[in-house]
């Protein structure tokens, strides 16, 4: 049986998301709540409004593709209402948020998840790798330019309570997610002084995370650059791994491994996949969980903190 999927949004995530549910098998979208009315859905059905879209029998997993700013109290009361649900990135704006979220999932029996993609490059090999050691250092860069009008136009993304940043929030999140993936919960954030394009709205973050596990990374995210790269490295003790514009070349003791690029729509239908798999037995899903981003909200917390106190 394909798992129904009611779609919250249709900007530029939510065509995403469609895409990466047609034809799928697994999962299929059968409603999308779309508050532009002359917005083309794509021939999708759509919901009349919120409540009809809960009250809808067909939809057993909700896919909140709005604001980040706007997004936990809809995936407590989807959750609420017997609902799985996954949330776009950056999932919360808080920590207290995502344990909001998860609390609430716990107790209706109901899977949450996250589309943060890109953790389906990582080979299970290197998720059961030990990288909790403080010989453990990191450097992530994720450089993807973006015109001062990508954030200056009218509507939610020149809104800092909105859209929870710029660049680091909505590009930089996925390495970070990645780090945090092999690196844990973070101690400390330290950061340089950013660049806003407008009054909480970054274009450039630069820092220095420590983990509990006292291993470290250095980060430099920006969007002022022509220059296009998302390259994550990672050296212990042990070995190493790199994930250099999707492409993951690991070192584990004698073990070398390169693995190819995936493409990022590939790895969106992974998620619904997974997602799928999660609503049809009941457990959480195993990669793309929601407690996994507890990490990366609360370096983007402490970002969008700092560029509170300078604006």
């Amino acid at each position: 049986m394909s798992v129904g999927v009611g779609l919250v949004g249709f900007g530029s995530a939510g065509r995403q998301h469609a895409a990466a549910l047609d034809g799928l098998g697994a999962a299929e979208a059968v409603a999308v709540l779309e508050q532009d009315a002359s917005l083309d859905v794509g021939g999708l059905p759509r919901a009349a409004s919120w409540q009809a879209l809960l009250a809808d029998p067909r939809v057993e997993l909700v896919a909140l593709c709005l604001p980040p700013g706007s997004r936990a109290a809809l995936a407590v009361q989807a959750l609420e209402h017997g609902k799985a649900v996954l949330l776009e990135k950056p999932p919360a704006v808080s920590v207290a948020e995502i344990d909001w979220i998860t609390d609430t999932a716990r107790r209706f029996r109901r899977p949450v998840g996250v589309m943060l993609q890109h953790r389906m490059r990582l080979p299970a090999a290197v998720l059961d790798a030990d990288w909790a050691d403080p010989a453990v250092t990191a450097v992530l860069e994720v450089s993807r330019y973006r015109p001062p009008a990508h954030y200056r136009r009218a509507g939610w993304r020149g809104d800092a309570v909105s859209a929870f940043g710029g660049i680091a929030a909505h590009l930089g999140v996925h390495y970070l997610d990645l780090a945090c993936q092999l690196l844990g919960e973070p101690r400390a954030v330290r950061l340089a002084p950013s660049r806003q394009l407008a009054p909480g709205i970054d274009s450039r973050v630069t820092g220095h995370i420590e983990f509990q596990s006292g291993a470290t990374l250095a980060f430099t995210v920006t969007a002022e650059s022509a220059f296009r790269s998302e390259r994550l490295q990672m050296l212990g003790p042990d070995g190493g791994l790199c994930v250099a514009d999707g492409m993951v070349t690991t070192q584990l003791g004698e073990t070398g491994q390169t693995l190819p690029t995936v493409p990022t729509p590939r790895l969106r239908r992974m998620v619904y996949e997974e997602m799928a798999e999660a609503v049809t037995t009941g457990l959480p899903p195993r990669r793309c969980h929601l407690e996994g981003a507890r990490a990366v909200t609360a370096i983007l917390a402490s970002v969008a903190q700092d560029l509170a106190v300078a604006a």
